[in-house]
C-alpha cells in the first residue's frame, strides 16, 4: 500500500508515480507492510528511475531484515538525498526518525550500487546503543550489515559487489565489512542462529567474545582459524 504526501499549492502530480513539489525539491511518503518511508530529495538530485530503485530496494530489504532480526525496529524511516554530504551513506536521526542519508554523487558514479541502502537499512534494524567499543565492536557491526547486504540485497551482482571467497594475508575476523561478513556467512552456515544471537546480544548490551564459543564450541580466534583453513 502506498500513501503519498499531499501536494502543496503549485505542485505537479505524476499519476501513478511520486509527488513532485516543485522543480527544485522532491518529497514523498510511502507505506508498505507496516513500515512508512519518508523520502526527501530537497535538491531533486536523483532522477525518477533511481528514486524508484532506492525506495523499492529499501522496502525489499528493511521489511525482511526487521522481521528476521528485530521486529521492534522503527516503523518510521526517512531517506534523505544530500548533495552536500561527501561520503557514501550513513544512518542518523532526523526529524524524529531514523534517517539514511545518501550522497547522490556516489550513485551518479556507481549507479548499480543501490544495495548500499540494504546495508544502511540493517544499521537501523541493529539500533545498538553504542558503537566501536568492547561491548559493541565496530568491526562486528559493519560485518553484520554486509552479511545482511549479501543476504537481502537485490542488485549486488550488477554492482560487482560480493562477499570474498578467499582470505588474504593480513585479514582477520575483525577486519570488518565484507571480510567479517564472509566469515559470518560461513559461520552461520555451520552454526545456524549465530548471527541473530550476536545481533541480539549487541543490542541488549550483553555481547562478549565468549558468546562465540558458547554458540559454536570454538573461541573466536579458533573459529577464524577453521574458516581460513576451509578457504
Amino acid at each position: 500500500m502506498a500513501t503519498w504526501s499531499r501536494p502543496a499549492a503549485g505542485t505537479t502530480v505524476l499519476l501513478g508515480a511520486l509527488v513532485v513539489f516543485d522543480a527544485a525539491a522532491f518529497e514523498a511518503n510511502q507505506q508498505r507492510e507496516g513500515v512508512t518511508l519518508a523520502y526527501s530529495d530537497p535538491a531533486d538530485a536523483l532522477a525518477a528511475p533511481m528514486r524508484t530503485r532506492i525506495i523499492d530496494t529499501f522496502f525489499a530489504a528493511y521489511v525482511r531484515e526487521r522481521a528476521d532480526f528485530h521486529p521492534g525496529a522503527p516503523s518510521q524511516v526517512r531517506i534523505v538525498i544530500d548533495p552536500g554530504y561527501d561520503g557514501i551513506a550513513f544512518v542518523g536521526e532526523g526529524k524524529g526518525a531514523a534517517t539514511i542519508t545518501i550522497n547522490p554523487g556516489w550513485l551518479a558514479k556507481h549507479p548499480d550500487d543501490i544495495d548500499l541502502v540494504t546495508h544502511e537499512a540493517m544499521h537501523i534494524v541493529q539500533g545498538y546503543p553504542e558503537y566501536a567499543n568492547e561491548r559493541v565492536p565496530g568491526w562486528l557491526v559493519e560485518g553484520i550489515a554486509d552479511y545482511a547486504r549479501d543476504r537481502y540485497g537485490r542488485e549486488n551482482a550488477a554492482a560487482g559487489w560480493a562477499l570474498p571467497t578467499t582470505v588474504k594475508d593480513g585479514q582477520n575476523f575483525d577486519s570488518g565489512y565484507r571480510v567479517t561478513g564472509a566469515f559470518l556467512k560461513w559461520s552461520q552456515a555451520r552454526h545456524p542462529g549465530l548471527v541473530k544471537a550476536l545481533d541480539g546480544a549487541l543490542r541488549e548490551g550483553r555481547y562478549t567474545p565468549a558468546l562465540w564459543q558458547a554458540r559454536t564450541g570454538l573461541a573466536l580466534p579458533a573459529l577464524w582459524a577453521a574458516y581460513v583453513q576451509a578457504r
